[in-house]
């Protein structure tokens, strides 16, 4: 028998050229695992006879995939090299690509659920795989289509964005020039101040080389920026200019900011030392992309929003919108702004001096005094405040 169940998964199992082929289907759903079944003999076939196998594995797809993302520079090749390894392959590796469907795609959300990541981080590995599996079809290297049963997550409750006030700024500068952090993680208050003053995605300030700065003309160039273009120059203010001079001398190698572990390669992660500067700074819900809205905000009004949008690397200025806050003063003084008739203040004194009568008794006039919690009966009544 071709096909058999254990447990609660289909299996297929059968002999092709004196070779035997066993593997689970990871499907429940005995039609589908049918189809599973039916790509492998195909694709068998079609090896055996050296004709063009469509019925590629998943792993074969990425690899691909991948060379078709790094020869077209597109700008998410990175993030997805990331979540095709670390989460996809593992999970699709084996699958025939023309097995894909629903069922496999709910699965895999499952199973990252399970491992405790939010439903926004999953999101953004199903927008690689839908686009693996455009790309596959194309390619002709697979039914079109299939991207559809790569579902995201909708209606999801994201935490607004954190922005910093001024003090908030002064008082991380602070802990990251204490003695503490000068000792244990002494880069940390240069890749702060460049990234209040430049406004850099953390991927971008963290890749920065040597090469990318020009003392002489005062700028930061930033290549495989996510921007059109592929670069994105930066100018360089007074602050990030002297932080960087007095930085540089400590470090070996071509990286701006070197692996503490390895000089050879450039900081991979500073969280865990960023997060105990907020700590210590006496702050909450800020993280380094805080930063970056930081920037947005402070230049919103000062410069003009393409202005503002090309400094962030945003090819269009409604991707700079949601890096703009307004701090509480002014929502205050948005709203007194909004204009009121010259005799309000006439118009609200005598409304209440002719609705109070007598010893704290509020005249209700005939028709609009509610009976019950649902009903209306014309009546005249008094109702004590």
């Amino acid at each position: 028998m071709a096909l058999f169940k254990r447990g609660k998964y289909w299996s297929y199992d059968f002999w092709f050229e004196g070779i035997r082929y066993q593997k689970s289907t990871k499907l429940s759903d005995k039609r589908e695992a049918q189809k599973v079944e039916c790509a492998v003999r195909t694709d068998l076939a079609r090896r055996k006879f050296t004709l063009p196998s469509k019925s590629l594995r998943f792993s074969e797809l990425c690899e691909r995939y991948a060379e078709f993302a790094k020869t077209n520079g597109k700008p998410a090749y990175g993030t997805e090299k990331y979540h095709i390894a670390t989460h996809l392959v593992p999970h699709f590796g084996e699958i025939l690509v023309h097995a894909i469907n629903l069922d496999v795609c709910e699965r895999y959300k499952k199973n990252r659920l399970k491992t405790g990541d939010k439903k926004s981080t999953i999101n953004r590995e199903i927008s690689t795989l839908k686009a693996i599996l455009k790309y596959a079809g194309e390619s002709g290297l697979a039914p079109e289509g299939l991207g559809r049963f790569a579902r995201m997550y909708k209606d999801l409750e994201t935490e607004e964005a954190r922005f910093l006030s001024q003090q908030e700024v002064e008082s991380i500068f602070a802990a990251c020039a204490s003695l503490e952090f000068s000792v244990m993680a002494p880069y940390l208050l240069p890749i702060v101040i460049v990234a209040v003053y430049t406004g850099c995605r953390p991927s971008e300030y963290k890749a920065l080389g040597e090469a990318n700065l020009d003392f002489d003309h005062r700028l930061i160039s930033i290549r495989k920026s996510k921007t059109k273009a592929g670069i994105l120059t930066v100018p360089m203010k007074q602050e990030v200019f002297d932080a960087l001079r007095l930085w540089l001398p400590k470090t070996k190698g071509p990286w701006v900011f070197p692996s503490p572990r390895n000089p050879r390669m450039h900081i991979q992660d500073f969280g865990k030392a960023f997060d105990k500067a907020v700590k210590q700074a006496g702050l909450t819900g800020v993280t380094p992309y805080s930063l970056r809205h930081t920037f947005a905000t402070e230049l919103d009004g000062k410069a003009r929003r393409v202005t503002v949008s090309k400094l962030m690397g945003h090819s269009r200025e409604p991707h700079t919108l949601p890096y703009l806050h307004a701090d509480w003063q002014e929502k205050v003084a948005a709203i007194e702004s909004l204009p009121v008739p010259a005799n309000f203040t006439t118009l609200l004194e005598k409304w209440g001096s002719e609705a109070e009568s007598g010893d704290g008794q509020v005249q209700v006039p005939q028709g609009l005094v509610m009976v019950g919690p649902w009903g209306l009966e014309p009546q005249t009544s008094t109702v004590s405040r």
